[in-house]
């Protein structure tokens, strides 16, 4: 036995004093720097590229084999700019020897200097990182001898058992810089300064990586510095990692930031089953623009993305507006804060938001959301709410809006009809995650829904609007969802409603029937227009019906008719004469009119409206008051964005004044029909002159008819 022992002890010390001398001749008897041009010409064969060394190639042998590089450069394929497509100042890797016989990979210190990496698509769409062999005439076969194929790896060979035995000392990336430029689009992100370093990495031990840069894009323009540091350990066979911190922090500034500065912090600790693919997430925190979002739960992502947990949200809209440096309303209560926790789960065909509450302004709110877009579509909407205050996130939306399209008018391509749409997807995670997002809203599964909502609030304030007792009760089965009742308070006067949609067609096809008691005119004046012009009570009914969701859509399809009834009230400062119309009157007439205008007391305003394709129709106006009556007919086009209307305005002891209301019905003209109204005075005046009825020998009739052929 001690023989067997010696022999086999005399044998590998052979070997390695051998390996010593091959490494040691290897490392004074071969220069690699006689080989760059053997190198670049491989690479070239390869690649197409020219491999240029403007610095020094070393190696080493034993007892570590390693490389080290000078300044190395790779340059673009032609049609791209001259500049390098990659460059490197220096780099250094060595492995060691002995442990690669059992399987062990270990790194001594692994340095990459100054890589700067430029990545551009041109405007035909071709890239300059797809390498390409160089087109040449096929060379004679060359003979290299025997090869054998080395069998593939079975399937038991996990990764994980090959990066077991992985050891890297220290990992160290400084003054990294890497670009990427849409030339298409117009685009061009880059990453300086990146710098990446990390304490050894040791399976079963814990390790540190710390990463610094400053990102920056040009549409839309903004440049953030970036920092992260992950602290976790690897288990020895490297199928979990257990991460107890990850911390992201984002501090981007531009003209297109919201605000134009903002503060992004990321902090998360979790384990991550590699084999399983799945991560529990033991905590999770995201703040933004004074905004916190907390998450606990597991996400799985080995085939589909399957994501379940808790989450909780805090906001404040008076820090949230300060950070955008806008201003914003004062709370009645002066509470200001959005609170919400909820039990989130997102998984294939199943969306659910449950057991939600919350307070908004201090405020309590609860409910639940639910939908399931698989082959029997279901929706469940429920939500309490007692005081709803919608206009502080209205006005902060609209901000968020405005900066987006700013930023995208911007950023518009200017890609070619014939160009092609490149798009990576970087797993199948991703594609499926589209899949859904596009199957839930698909006409193909809302054509079959099913729904049951719930939906109770006692006060809405929307758009300086009050809206109160409001009550929702709606059922849906095959696509086809009714929403009965929906009733609310609002201007003082009760509005009951019916409201269906049909979702089983190419377009949406909605309809409400709807009847106002009692709304108060006062308050619906001074809401829409800021001052009190009419008082009064208000009843509306009314029968619609249109397709689509768009403004577009719905205004070219409006169908039905609506009554209008106001009653008992006064019309207060209106301006309802075209300018210059008080100036054709005089003395007494025009103070009279002036009077009237100021204030208007009236029995009754009522007319019935329809609408056939968007075309608005009127023609039974009718106002009696005091000491006005009108009467009115037209039509106004909703598509078209154009109007047409006649009134006429009777002033007590005035004659008719003719009013003609054209033009676009987003910005009416008014102006006064000269031929009937100065046909009217004359007619009015020959009355009262001859007290008959007209005749056509009446010298002023004749008056008349010279008047009117003198305007047509």
């Amino acid at each position: 036995m001690n023989l067997i022992a010696k022999i086999i002890l005399a044998v590998a010390g052979t070997l390695i004093t051998l390996l010593v001398i091959a490494a040691i001749s290897l490392t004074t008897l071969v220069d690699p720097n006689d080989y760059k041009q053997e190198i670049s010409s491989a690479v070239y064969d390869a690649t197409g590229r020219e491999l240029t060394f403007n610095g020094d190639i070393s190696l080493t042998f034993f007892p570590w084999f390693g490389i080290s590089l000078g300044e190395v450069s790779m340059n673009n394929p032609k049609g791209f700019p001259d500049e390098a497509f990659a460059s490197v100042t220096q780099a250094k890797a060595s492995v060691k020897v002995l442990p690669l016989f059992f399987r062990k990979i270990e790194f001594s210190d692994v340095v990459l200097n100054g890589l700067t990496l430029n990545l551009i698509e041109n405007k035909k769409g071709v890239n300059n990182w797809t390498f390409a062999p160089p087109k040449s005439a096929p060379d004679k076969t060359k003979h290299h001898g025997s090869i054998i194929k080395s069998p593939k790896p079975k399937a038991t060979q996990t990764e994980s058992m090959a990066l077991a035995a992985l050891l890297i000392e220290s990992l160290s990336v400084t003054d990294t810089n890497i670009t990427y430029e849409n030339q298409r689009k117009e685009q061009k992100y880059s990453i300086k300064d990146l710098s990446l370093a990390s304490s050894a990495f040791r399976a079963g031990e814990s390790f540190t990586l710390n990463v610094n840069g400053i990102a920056v894009a040009q549409k839309p323009a903004i440049e953030s510095p970036f920092s992260m540091t992950l602290e976790a350990t690897p288990s020895e066979d490297l199928s979990t990692v257990d991460v107890t911190n990850i911390d992201i922090t984002l501090e981007p500034k531009g003209k297109d930031v919201p605000g134009e500065q903002a503060s992004i912090h990321a902090r998360t600790a979790l384990t991550a089953q590699l084999k399983d693919q799945s991560i529990t997430v033991h905590k999770g925190e995201l703040s933004a623009y004074n905004t916190v979002v907390n998450l606990t739960g597991n996400v799985a992502y080995s085939n589909e993305l399957d994501v379940t947990g808790h989450l909780n949200l805090h906001a404040d809209y008076r820090k949230i507006a300060k950070a955008l440096g806008i201003s914003s309303p004062q709370p009645a209560n002066n509470n200001s804060e959005l609170i919400l926790s909820m039990q989130l789960k997102l998984i294939p065909d199943n969306i659910a938001l449950n057991d939600i509450q919350g307070s908004l302004e201090g405020h309590p709110l609860n409910g639940d959301f639910q939908y399931y877009f698989g082959n029997k579509p279901q929706l469940r909407l429920r939500l309490n709410a007692e005081h709803l205050n919608l206009d502080p996130y209205i006005a902060l939306g609209k901000l968020f809006k405005e900066r987006t399209e700013t930023s995208d008018d911007t950023t518009k391509s200017k890609t070619s009809a014939t160009s092609p749409r490149i798009k990576a997807r970087s797993t199948n995670v991703e594609l499926k995650a589209e899949q859904n997002i596009a199957k839930a809203v698909a006409p193909k599964t809302l054509a079959k829904l099913n729904a049951n909502v719930d939906i109770t609030i006692n006060k809405l304030l929307v758009n300086d609007l009050t809206i109160s007792n409001i009550k929702a009760l709606g059922k849906g089965k095959d696509g086809v969802i009714t929403i009965n009742p929906l009733q609310f308070r609002v201007f003082e006067g009760d509005v009951a409603s019916t409201l269906k949609t049909d979702l089983r067609g190419a377009l949406p096809v909605s309809s409400i029937t709807l009847t106002t008691d009692k709304m108060n005119l006062a308050n619906i004046t001074k809401t829409f227009t800021g001052t009190e012009y009419a008082s009064g009570k208000l009843f509306v009914n009314a029968s619609l019906s249109a397709y689509g969701t768009t403004q577009e859509t719905v205004s070219s399809t409006l169908n039905g008719k609506a009554t209008f009834n106001a009653t008992d009230g006064t019309l207060t400062g209106l301006k309802i004469l075209p300018p210059g119309t008080l100036e054709l009157l005089e003395g007494s007439l025009q103070k009279k009119v002036k009077s009237s205008l100021t204030a208007q007391p009236y029995q009754v305003i009522r007319g019935t409206l329809f609408a056939k394709n968007g075309r608005i129709s009127n023609n039974d106006f009718i106002m009696k008051a005091t000491e006005l009556n009108a009467n009115g007919s037209g039509f106004a086009n909703l598509a078209s964005d154009s109007i047409h209307y006649k009134a006429d305005l009777k002033f007590d002891n005035v004659p008719v004044i003719p009013v003609v209301i054209s033009g676009k019905l987003s910005k009416p003209n008014y102006k006064v029909d000269m031929k009937r109204f100065l046909g009217s005075s004359v007619e009015d005046i020959a009355k009262t002159l001859l007290n008959k009825e007209n005749k056509d020998e009446n010298p002023l009739k004749q008056l008349e008819k010279g008047l009117k052929n003198l305007f047509k």
